[in-house]
């Protein structure tokens, strides 16, 4: 038996005071021992939940990921492997469940249903209804279901995948942006009951209104709690909070779920209202076993400093302190290093565009900092290099292509043309482009892709950046070309390092440039991307040509 003494704060009984805590694995005992706060203690409360995240986008194993979010106060997460299930299919979904056990951080796992996300993308591996069926038993939900217009026009092998989820009675978590009326409400018919994509908080109080709870996302490349910050007094309850995808250098700068916590209280949410969307909706809606630090609740528990804003103490999950001192007190064991990644060399013309005209007009993408979604912009370029297509600094266009990494034979490169990334010299690549997990590249000129190209395939994964003398920066992410077995702040100091190359060298503005890059091949987002088999126009959910006319 252990005992704490300290400010207790109840958040079912709404108030606040001295206590001695006495807990083993579980909540044993909490006997007050005084009437009002005492300002000498710390504080005992209950842990954060991230509602939604992809591991994968850390770049870190489920174990690194696990050390680094309890040096935050998370106690839970609910994942959704389907990035490394694109690469690998069951196998890395196991994988990823099998690392996670090896941690002490409650990591609940949702099933992909979207792999591919698309039929029009190259992967690596499929993951079905059956694999759905039979991992169902180590799940708690049905992932976010991407392909709405599947869903909604009946396709046969989304429904039997929502078909499993129902029949092992698990909620099913949805991906919808920007999307209303007729379409919203027959893809919400089929169950789908949670949406982590809203942008605007109309979109998101119209979802409400038809039964979904809305998890909003405060991740790297998409930042939606300041426009959807209204519900956490209108609908408190219909609420809960994610990352998504977020790197460990954002998670070291700004915190994980800690983070919407210190916002919520300092915008005038009450303590006891926070922990709803923060804790107490995910645990209900998803059945997560997770304590609330309550007598005969599981003992997971954080120990602050402070009340208004979280300044960590301890953590303690099912009575075992797993971080102390500003450290998490485990350790990790050994990961494998599961990949599939073919290899390949390539020259400056496989990057080179020629346009079949005098007078060209383009499709370009053009991206928005901070966000998934991209717009259309038509582009007239001058043609400086006879029939070559190239960057534009007064434009700020620049080059993007995607390459098959699981092709068994030299495929074609896909070429095209992006705006509003800022980039004036060399290239950054990535084996981290969702969800099929090609590599993606953003480049000034045709020879700087091609040296960047040739490395990603030469570590059969990673990061990559150019500096202005031609050398290369990377760093290796060996398991599925998305992850690395390492620890977090030594990750999150060499990732800050490839930010500042892209932004200093590169000169790129975006925010977070690998993160943006790599959601530039998703389809489900609008409104137009590239893949690996062309440039694809989102809301007609079909291939588009480069070239207009």
């Amino acid at each position: 038996m252990k005992t704490i003494k300290a400010n207790y704060v109840d958040i079912i009984g709404k108030q606040i005071f001295p206590a001695i805590i006495s807990y083993s694995k579980t909540i044993v005992n909490i006997e007050r021992v005084g009437e009002s706060v005492d300002n000498s203690l710390p504080y005992c409360m209950p842990g954060f939940i991230d509602s939604h995240v992809h591991i994968e986008s850390s770049m870190l194993n489920p174990q690194n990921f696990a050390r680094m979010i309890v040096s935050f106060g998370t106690i839970a997460a609910v994942c959704d492997p389907h990035e490394i299930a694109n690469v690998l299919g069951r196998d890395g979904v196991e994988y990823m469940m099998n690392d996670a056990r090896k941690s002490p951080l409650k990591l609940f796992f949702a099933l992909p249903s979207c792999v591919p996300s698309t039929p029009f993308e190259t992967n690596g591996a499929q993951f079905d209804y059956k694999e759905i069926d039979s991992l169902m038993h180590r799940s708690v939900a049905l992932a976010e279901l991407m392909n709405y217009p599947g869903l909604v026009g009946g396709d046969p092998i989304v429904l039997k995948r929502v078909a499993m989820a129902k029949k092992h009675h698990r909620p099913i978590d949805g991906h919808i942006p920007a999307i209303s009326g007729d379409v919203l409400r027959k893809y919400i018919a089929h169950g789908v009951s949670t949406d982590h994509e809203c942008f605007t908080l109309d979109e998101a109080k119209e979802k409400i209104s038809l039964g979904m709870k809305i998890i909003i996302r405060d991740g790297s490349a998409a930042r939606n709690l300041d426009a959807l910050f209204p519900l956490f007094f209108s609908n408190i309850d219909e609420i809960m909070v994610c990352t998504d995808d977020a790197h460990p250098d954002d998670i070291l700068m700004r915190g994980h779920i800690n983070k919407f916590y210190d916002y919520a209280l300092a915008h005038g949410v009450s303590i006891f209202d926070v922990y709803r969307p923060l804790l107490l909706n995910p645990i209900n809606h998803y059945k997560l076993r997770v304590g609330r630090l309550q007598v005969g609740d599981r003992a997971d528990f954080i120990i602050s400093d402070t009340l208004e804003k979280i300044n960590l103490r301890s953590v303690i999950i099912e009575g075992q302190t797993v971080f102390d001192n500003g450290e998490a007190t485990f350790k990790c064991s050994h990961a494998s290093r599961p990949n599939k990644f073919v290899s390949s060399t390539f020259t400056p013309s496989d990057f080179m565009v020629h346009t079949p005209t005098d007078n060209p007009t383009l499709r370009v993408i053009e991206a928005i900092d901070t966000q998934l979604v991209t717009n259309e912009f038509r582009w007239s370029p001058i043609l400086s290099k006879g029939s070559e297509v190239v960057s534009s600094d007064e434009n700020d266009i620049v080059k993007i292509a995607i390459i098959n990494r699981y092709s068994y034979s030299n495929t074609p490169v896909v070429n095209g043309f992006i705006r509003g990334t800022g980039l004036k010299r060399g290239a950054i690549a990535s084996s981290v482009a969702h969800d099929s997990h090609n590599v993606v590249i953003i480049g000034h000129d045709s020879m700087s892709m091609s040296r960047v190209a040739n490395e990603i395939f030469r570590l059969h994964g990673g990061i990559v950046a150019t500096l202005p003398d031609g050398t290369l920066r990377s760093i290796k992410l060996p398991i599925g070309g998305l992850m690395v077995s390492k620890d977090w702040r030594l990750l999150a100091k060499q990732y800050i390092r490839m930010v500042d190359i892209a932004h200093s060298q590169c000169g790129t503005t975006l925010t977070s440039p690998f993160m943006t890059m790599a959601f530039m091949s998703l389809f489900v987002i609008p409104k137009i991307k590239i893949g690996d088999r062309g440039l694809f126009d989102v809301e007609k959910f079909q291939f588009t040509d480069l070239f207009v006319g």
